[in-house]
Order: C-alpha cells, then sequence, then structure tokens
C-alpha cells in the first residue's frame, strides 16, 4: 500500500534524512539500501539523540523474542552495518559514538518535529511487543514454527512487525505528539496599555500551574517569552521552541475586572485546538488559572498519554488582590537582570508580603530575587543568604508543596552552604512537585556535576535545552562539560549555539579559548579570550593563555588585574589561575578564600581540569571532605 506523501514522516540530521513511514534512508536526496535491523537501531538512536541506549535496551527492544540469534554478534555487525551507510567511523564518529561494553549515543543534532518524534517511538518502543505478539500468533497457528530455520522466523516476524508497526504509525502518531506546549507571552489590550506587568505575569504563572502536570513537556520561559511582540509564523515558533503546540492569548484589565482570552494552536500547521475567554474579578484570578490550565490538559488529552491526571493543578496563592499585583510586579522585574530592577523587584515582593503574610510564593519569589542579587554583588552576600533562607524556611512552612522554594532551597545549598549532596535531596523534591519545569533539570545538571557525575550532567543539560533551547547559559555549561570529558568538536558546537543566541554572552569565548588549549591551540585560545566582554574573564583567560604560550611575564599581568580588581568575588578563578600553572599552594590558598568567601564557583572543584595539579597533594581530599564531596 502506498503511504501519501503528506502523512510521511521525515528526521534530518546531516546530509541524511529518514523517512520513518517508509522506513527509508536518503543522502542528499538518494536512497541508501540499509537492512532492517540496523534502520530499528537508527529509529531508537532518533528517538533519544544525544542519550546513552544500552546494548541492554537494544537487545529486549530488539532481540529479546529470538532465541536462535547470537545477540551481541547480530548488534555488532547491525551497528557496523549502520556506520556504513552513514559513511560514519567508529574512531571519530560524526552521528553514533560508542560507549565500550555499555552500548551507543547518537551525537549529531538532529531536525525532529514533535509528530516525528512519536513515530520514531512506536517503531522501537513497540517493535518488542510487535514481534513477541507476532510469534505468540505464528506459534499458536503453526506449531511446528518452532522448528523452523532462524532465518524463516525473521522472514515471517519482518512482515508482521512492519504491517502492524505502520498501522502503529498511521494511527498513534498525532496523540503522542500532543505532549508539548509552549506558553508565549500575553498581550496586554489594556485601554492604556499599562498592564504590561499584568499579562506577562499572568502568562508566567498559567505556565508554571502546567510545569505540575506528569508527562507535559513544558517550554520554558526563558525560551518562549522571547518571542514577545514578534508576529512570527506558528511553524517557527514550534521548530524554534521544539513545542507540539503554542498557548496563547491577551488580557484586558479596567479596574477589578480582567477578561483573558486564550487559545491553543498546533504549531506545526496553526489549526486552533482549543479556545475560551474568562472574566473575572481581580480577586478570582487564582480560579482563572485553573480553569486555563485545566482546559489546555483537556485539549492535550494528556489523560490518554499520563495514564492518571494529576490530584490538583492549584499552587497556594492569596485571596488579597493587591498583593497579587504586587508579586505580578516584583515578577515582571525579577526577569531584567539589573540592580534597579531587582531592587523593584524585592521591593515589590516585600510588599505582597505585607499585604498577605501567608502569601508562601511571594515568599519564595523574594527569596530567590534576594538570593540573586547577593551572587550579582547587588546585596551583601551574607545578608542576602539569611534573608533567602528565612523566607525559604516560611514558604515551606505554609506549603509544604511549593517546588519554587525547595528549588531556591536547593540553591542556598549548594551555592551558599556549599553543600551539592544535600542540594540534590531538595532539588528532588522541587522535581517531584514540578515535573515539567525545566529549571530543575539545569540545577540537576549542576549538582551533578559538583559530584563528579559529568555524563549524567550533559544528559540533564540536553534534556533541559529541549525544553528551554534558546538559553545560552545552558550550552555553556554542557560546552564545559563536554570540554572536560575530552568531547572538544561537541563542545565547540554548543558554544556556537550560545553564541549565535547571543554574540556578547559573557564567558562563551573564555570557555571556547580552554577547548583550544586543551587541543593543543594556545594562539587561537588568546584569540578567543582576548574577544570576552567582560574583564574579569578576560583577565582570567589571558593568564590561562600567555601561559600556555610560555609568555610568564603576560600572563603574571593579567593575573594581577584579575587579583587587584576582583579578588573580592574571582578567588576561584584566580585559584584555577594558579592551578593551571602548577603553583599549588598559591591555589590552595586561594581555593581557601573562595571557601570562606562563599563562591559557588567551587561547584566545579571536582571536575575542573585547571586544578589537575592538585589532585595529588592531601590537602585536595581535604577539601573535598570539607566540600561533602565524594573522593
Amino acid at each position: 500500500m502506498q503511504v501519501p506523501a503528506t502523512e510521511r514522516r521525515n528526521v534530518r540530521f546531516g546530509s541524511f534524512e529518514v523517512d520513518l513511514t517508509s522506513c527509508e534512508l536518503r543522502k542528499d536526496g538518494r536512497k541508501v539500501k540499509l537492512q532492517e535491523k540496523p534502520f530499528q537501531i537508527l529509529a531508537i538512536l532518533l528517538d533519544q539523540p544525544g542519550e546513552v541506549v544500552t546494548r541492554e535496551e537494544f537487545r529486549q527492544k530488539l532481540w529479546s523474542s529470538d532465541t536462535f540469534v547470537d545477540f551481541e554478534h547480530s548488534i555488532n555487525t547491525a551497528v557496523k552495518k549502520l556506520r556504513e551507510a552513514l559513511e560514519d567511523h567508529a574512531e571519530e564518529p560524526r552521528y553514533i559514538e560508542t560507549l565500550p561494553k555499555h552500548g551507543y549515543r547518537f551525537i549529531a543534532p538532529v531536525e525532529v518535529s514533535g509528530e516525528d518524534r512519536a513515530a520514531i517511538r512506536l517503531i522501537s518502543t513497540d517493535l518488542n511487543n510487535v514481534v513477541t505478539e507476532a510469534l505468540r500468533h505464528v506459534e499458536t497457528r503453526h506449531p511446528s514454527a518452532r522448528l523452523l530455520p532462524a532465518s524463516a522466523v525473521v522472514l515471517l516476524l519482518i512482515v508482521a512487525a512492519a504491517w502492524i508497526g505502520y498501522k502503529h504509525i498511521q494511527m498513534g502518531a498525532a496523540g503522542a505528539s500532543t505532549a508539548s506546549v509552549a506558553v508565549l507571552p500575553f498581550a496586554d489590550l489594556s485601554p492604556n496599555h499599562d498592564q504590561e506587568y499584568f499579562s506577562d505575569g499572568l502568562g508566567e504563572e498559567i505556565l508554571d500551574h502546567l510545569t505540575k502536570i506528569p508527562n507535559l513537556k513544558v517550554v520554558a520561559r526563558t525560551s518562549s517569552f522571547q518571542f514577545k511582540g514578534r508576529n512570527e509564523d506558528s511553524r517557527v515558533i514550534g521548530q524554534k521552541l521544539n513545542a507540539a503546540n503554542l498557548l496563547e492569548g491577551s488580557v484586558r484589565r479596567e479596574g477589578n475586572r480582567v477578561r483573558i482570552t486564550v487559545q491553543l494552536i498546533k504549531a506545526g500547521d496553526g489549526f486552533h485546538l482549543w479556545s475560551d475567554s474568562f472574566d473575572r474579578d481581580l480577586k478570582d484570578i487564582f480560579a482563572a488559572e485553573d480553569d486555563i490550565a485545566k482546559a489546555v490538559t483537556s485539549a492535550l488529552q494528556l489523560k490518554l498519554l499520563a495514564g492518571n491526571s494529576p490530584t490538583t493543578l492549584r499552587t497556594s496563592g492569596t485571596t488579597n488582590p493587591e498583593a497579587y499585583e504586587a508579586f505580578l510586579h516584583a515578577l515582571y522585574f525579577s526577569h531584567m537582570d539589573d540592580r534597579g530592577s531587582e531592587t523593584k523587584a524585592l521591593d515589590y515582593a516585600s510588599r505582597a508580603i505585607q499585604l498577605d503574610t501567608n502569601y508562601a510564593p511571594a515568599y519564595a519569589l523574594r527569596a530567590g530575587i534576594a538570593l540573586w542579587s547577593g551572587g550579582m554583588n547587588w546585596m551583601d552576600l551574607s545578608k542576602a543568604a539569611e534573608m533567602a533562607r528565612r523566607d525559604t524556611e516560611k514558604a515551606i512552612a505554609l506549603d509544604p508543596n511549593l517546588a519554587d522554594a525547595y528549588q531556591v532551597l536547593s540553591e542556598i545549598q549548594s551555592e551558599v552552604e556549599l553543600n551539592c549532596r544535600q542540594a540534590e535531596i531538595s532539588l528532588e523534591r522541587a522535581r517531584a512537585l514540578a515535573p515539567g519545569d525545566p529549571e530543575n533539570l539545569g540545577r540537576g545538571a549542576m549538582l551533578a556535576m559538583c559530584q563528579g557525575r559529568q555524563q549524567e550532567a550533559i544528559e540533564l543539560l540536553k534534556q533541559e535545552l529541549l525544553l528551554d533551547p534558546l538559553r545560552p547559559l545552558e550550552y555553556l555549561n554542557l560546552a564545559q562539560n563536554l570540554r572536560d570529558l575530552g568531547r572538544y568538536e561537541e563542545a565547540l558546537a554548543a558554544l556556537g549555539k550560545a553564541l549565535d543566541i547571543n554574540p556578547n554572552q559573557i564567558m562563551a569565548n573564555e570557555i571556547r579559548g580552554e577547548v583550544y588549549l586543551a587541543q593543543g591551540r594556545p594562539q587561537e585560545a588568546l584569540s578567543a579570550m582576548e574577544k570576552e566582554p567582560e574583564a574579569w574573564t578576560r583577565d582570567l583567560g589571558k593568564a590561562l593563555a600567555y601561559h600556555a604560550l610560555g609568555r610568564r611575564q603576560e600572563s603574571d599581568a593579567a593575573l594581577a588585574d584579575l587579583i587587584s580588581q576582583y579578588q573580592a568575588v574571582s578567588a576561584y578563578q584566580v585559584a584555577q589561575v594558579y592551578g593551571y600553572r602548577g603553583e599549588v599552594d598559591q591555589a590552595f590558598a586561594w581555593l581557601n578564600r573562595a571557601y570562606r568567601q562563599h563562591d559557588a564557583g567551587l561547584e566545579w572543584f571536582k571536575t575542573d581540569l585547571k586544578l589537575k595539579s592538585l589532585h595529588k597533594d592531601p590537602r585536595y581530599a581535604q577539601l573535598l571532605k570539607r566540600l561533602n564531596l565524594p573522593e
């Protein structure tokens, strides 16, 4: 049966294209011959790009019902044939990386829509069940089939699997693709157009509701709100945000009356899945948020995908309209990332608390603002940490199920108390309460890296970037972990994405320079370091690069500038330079200073290759113990 072209689903990487409906691999439009098992392995890898698929997973999905086949030989042969088709090499892979005795990983960038991903998953995940069902059916109808040669049984199963798999793709892919959504900034249609803080805050509050829903992928605010005021096609937005669905709306406020209009559309074709309007008094705004979140959930048919629905979508709020308005003001200014705006955000959060002393989200928000301000030296760090700790404890006491409070608590424990182990426990609570919040994935990556689990950190960052694809800082964190594991080309690719998003991103060129240093390219490293927009990162990079070039006097000068101007906030970076230069005593002196100053840079201590010269010194193990880190 010929499948209509409009129903075919394609996945692209490099010069290759995979048609998941016809099970064809093409290069530059020309069909590449590929047998069934290698194609199935490719489909499984494409379903989890950047993630490790173990050999045992392949066995269970593709060979568990086949007792006639030598699995180890078969998978080795299938992967070899797949590599030949992709013109790939195990020694220098572009597409498929081998993890010896463990599994494989697809490492190239993949262009795939939500519907395509669903089709991949239906081919790969259901295949074992399909084959098992087919084998049972054959043995029931033809008991002698147990005695057939392996090749005959395999051929029979291929026919059955292909037919059942085709039916699954035709009937089920559309449903699976609905489990991702991006909440775009709500438009302010108020008469005076002076309610931007309110429309932004309301959209963010609804986004926060949706992150509590299991199995729903919600694009992070930092990415989705970049489309504010931009009249772009829904298909472009969906592709850039990796979202199958878009939630957009408008707010019209007059006095204490609010009219909210919301619509859910399918990103791929702009088809309206659902729309509604809500007229509310401001004091009933929380009920409106609930109504919208539940309506979106229904429209996405999450009950079919998740297996069950959450018991509640509500977060704790306030019945005081003035307190809620102050809270939205605080939320609005907190995202501007400058000293004046953070001061306003802190004042508004405090006003919300004064108006309603039981307003748990306001305490959690104020704690996060204070902690950020302390880290940026806009507040005294010790006072900021004390306020953040007090507010977090109050928020949790008022609402033990407030995910944001546990997230801030985790940040306090890791960045101020320098206890990544305890921070990970608090973060697990936040992740359980808000499974769709990508911020928790990024924090989880930092905590895994802090404790030496860099491969896990990479996987978590890649998961986060699927939900927050326009956030350059996370690409920097990804690049640093890839660099430390010797995956230099992948690290440079991640840095390229960060600079595409923000050409002036701080530290992007410094980290690029460190990759070049690791590759033995010190002159290129220096050129990269000199492009750093901030003086302290530029001094750090130049001190490292000049040392690698053997230009000691210039390295000393850059280090002296770093110390004279930034020693109060860059003790860890000074220690990095001394460690990289092999000056062990000076490195430990500055590390101890960083510890006393609660320098968050110590999160990188265990995995930082610039400090490799310290590892055999007894003081290294002692500092690991003080940081509650495994040796």
